[in-house]
């Protein structure tokens, strides 16, 4: 006869993390109660081949005396599955996403291992695409450039008399547009890439923000902040001219 059983099921994502090996060590410990060892595998993907041990020790140091060309204390993926009949719980981490789902008879213990486990992730982790990010704060930083920049031929149309109000729109739509493209760029250059970070070796330390953008993205900052600091000296020094005359 068939044996049939209701399962309950949670599951929950984050779009950007940092993890280091001790969150690791407490991720996995509460999701591996209940299960035996031989229920437990870890896993991850280097240059197309595909490491698999009961530990996350053994497979750190299965990576580490692997002839693999690159870095063994940088990973891109970890994956974590315990199963016992119906109870199953799988942790999945890659570049782009943690992952966790969890499904059992019993919806208390699905439930609470799922809040338990989201505790932990959580305090380094969110839930919102890297992408969708960049592109807020780009669009926040475009619109706040093209006012100032819209502000400041006002004010100096204002204040010149030779100065045509065409001149004076077509100056702040050049510097909108300069401006605007720069930070837009910075917003959303490389949204392919994540805010994700993994040590299955050691802690990860705090970072600014500016640590995290390529260096394509620092020139870019770098020249936003050129940009900016000489349309402050041209309204500065416009605006001399015109108070002094």
């Amino acid at each position: 006869m068939t044996e049939h059983r209701d399962v309950t099921s949670n599951r929950f994502e984050f779009y950007t993390y940092r993890l280091g090996r001790s969150q690791l060590d407490r991720l996995f410990s509460i999701a591996a109660e209940g299960f035996r060892p031989e229920q437990l595998k870890f896993e991850t993907e280097r240059g197309g081949t595909s490491f698999t041990r009961s530990t996350l020790e053994e497979l750190v140091s299965s990576v580490a005396a692997s002839p693999l060309p690159g870095d063994p204390d940088e990973w891109s993926n970890l994956s974590f599955q315990a199963i016992e009949d119906w109870k199953h719980i799988s942790i999945d981490i890659t570049r782009h996403w943690l992952r966790v789902s969890i499904s059992g008879p019993d919806a208390t213990w699905v439930h609470g291992q799922a809040a338990r486990l989201k505790a932990i992730v959580e305090p380094v982790a969110g839930t919102i695409r890297p992408s969708e990010l960049r592109s807020r704060r780009a669009a926040k930083i475009s619109l706040a450039a093209g006012l100032l920049a819209g502000l400041a031929a006002f004010l100096i149309g204002q204040g010149t008399p030779d100065l045509t109000t065409g001149g004076a729109i077509t100056g702040a739509i050049m510097v909108a547009t300069v401006m605007g493209t720069i930070v837009f760029w910075i917003g959303i250059a490389g949204k392919g890439k994540t805010r994700t970070l993994i040590s299955v070796t050691g802690e990860i330390s705090d970072r600014r923000w500016w640590q995290d953008l390529s260096m394509a993205d620092k020139i870019a900052l770098g020249s936003l902040a050129v940009t900016t600091l000489a349309a402050i000296a041209a309204f500065l020094s416009a605006y001399a001219d015109v108070w002094g005359s």
